[in-house]
């Protein structure tokens, strides 16, 4: 920890501590965020070598929170800021392990001293001990995608994406890339407050906060970044604008998921360039194979054929091919399967209820299963029960 990468989480924002920290030499101060959530996601992505936290919450919040940076990063130095010289924080560095507790205010020659000792006895503690590293935890782009309608895609990016939210209690997000008539927050249930639109329109000026406000969180803890209410909206959105939002949305969420339209657009392109893995949605009907044929040739002509996993929806109904056949057709297996529910489909959709939060347990099982293979290259342990609870600040711009 040479020269130390810092990381400010302050929901007080107290002190100006990013602005005095980046004048002093030794330190690089990595981001300074208000929001615990993005904090914690911040840490996953740099891994900083220290991280300098704020807990003064309502409550008993502000030291949960110092406990699960303590647990969830034990090679980073934990520093405590607080405007209390209560005894209780005290208590809980000493418990937590945490390196250093700042009484708030402090000059800036004595922020460097203490600053500078908590890097060279973390220097020194490396020197004799060797630490086990945590493996990193994942991040990954997911495009779902079909140049045929009516196969059930905007179901399989829904379900899948709040499965993922709920296996990894990670931060993830789903993006209605249907400009011109995406309807992922109607299936969801969510007010439609704000839009992808609203991002657009504050797109020079954009930071990770405020674009974390205009997605509405789903009761399952999923973000949600909207489709435009109005589809003339669509034409004053760019390549160039996805592909900021893309790269603004992969600095705090771990899973960012794309219900792309079912053609190849300009604001498609960026999205299927910088996904990690681009699911495929056809039905077993001729159309739907058809499609998908000439669907896989353009991801090949766009050098993209590598990543593509394809799902087969609604197997099972009557006149349907077989997948063993369709997989002889186009030489490559298919990745995931989800048999016909149809009925249950159009139910949750008129009830505003994602399948998978339904009480059809058989049905949301396979958007699990399809969650699992989809994150299964995490060696990440069990999460700590409920610790989004206690960084949830409720969902959407207030």
């Amino acid at each position: 920890m040479k020269n130390a990468s810092i990381l400010i989480v302050d929901p007080k924002e107290s002190e100006n501590l990013k602005e005095r920290l980046e004048k002093m030499p030794d330190f690089t101060v990595l981001r300074a965020t208000n929001n615990v959530d993005i904090g914690f996601a911040l840490a996953e992505r740099h891994q900083p070598g220290i991280i300098i936290f704020n807990v003064d919450l309502p409550g008993n919040e502000g030291i949960a929170v110092a406990e699960v940076f303590a647990l969830e990063f034990p090679n980073t130095s934990l520093i405590l800021i607080t405007n209390s010289d209560s005894k209780r924080v005290l208590r809980c560095a000493l418990r937590i392990g945490a390196k250093e507790v700042i009484t708030l205010p402090i000059e800036d020659e004595k922020l460097y001293r203490l600053l500078q000792r908590v890097i060279q006895t973390e220097n020194e503690r490396q020197e004799l001990v060797t630490v086990e590293k945590k493996v990193k935890p994942e991040f990954k782009t997911l495009v779902v995608f079909s140049t045929k309608g009516g196969v059930g895609k905007t179901t399989i990016a829904l379900n899948t994406a709040i499965a993922i939210s709920k296996l990894t209690h990670k931060r993830t997000v789903l993006v209605d890339l249907n400009l011109m008539s995406g309807n992922v927050a109607l299936m969801s249930g969510i007010p439609n407050k704000y839009s992808i639109k609203d991002v657009i329109d504050e797109l020079a000026n954009i930071d990770m906060e405020t674009l974390d406000s205009y997605c509405t969180e789903h009761s399952s803890g999923l973000k949600i970044l909207p489709a435009p209410a109005n589809p003339d909206s669509a034409i004053f959105i760019g390549a160039e604008d996805i592909e900021k939002i893309h790269k603004t949305l992969a600095q705090t969420f771990n899973y960012i998921i794309f219900d792309c339209p079912n053609y190849f657009h300009d604001t498609v392109i960026p999205a299927l360039e910088t996904a990690d893995e681009i699911l495929v949605v056809s039905t077993l009907d001729l159309a739907a194979i058809q499609n998908l044929k000439q669907c896989m040739e353009m991801l090949t002509n766009l050098n993209l054929r590598r990543k593509v996993r394809i799902i087969l929806n609604r197997v099972g109904y009557t006149g349907g091919l077989k997948v063993k056949d369709l997989e002889n057709e186009l030489g490559t297996s298919i990745f995931a399967v989800v048999p016909n529910f149809e009925k249950i489909a159009v139910n949750a959709v008129n009830m505003g209820i994602p399948i998978i939060e339904s009480k059809n347990y058989s049905a949301g099982k396979y958007y699990e299963d399809l969650a699992v293979k989809l994150v299964a290259s995490e060696n990440h342990p069990r999460p700590l029960a409920g610790w989004k609870k206690i960084f949830a600040k409720g969902g959407g711009k207030s």
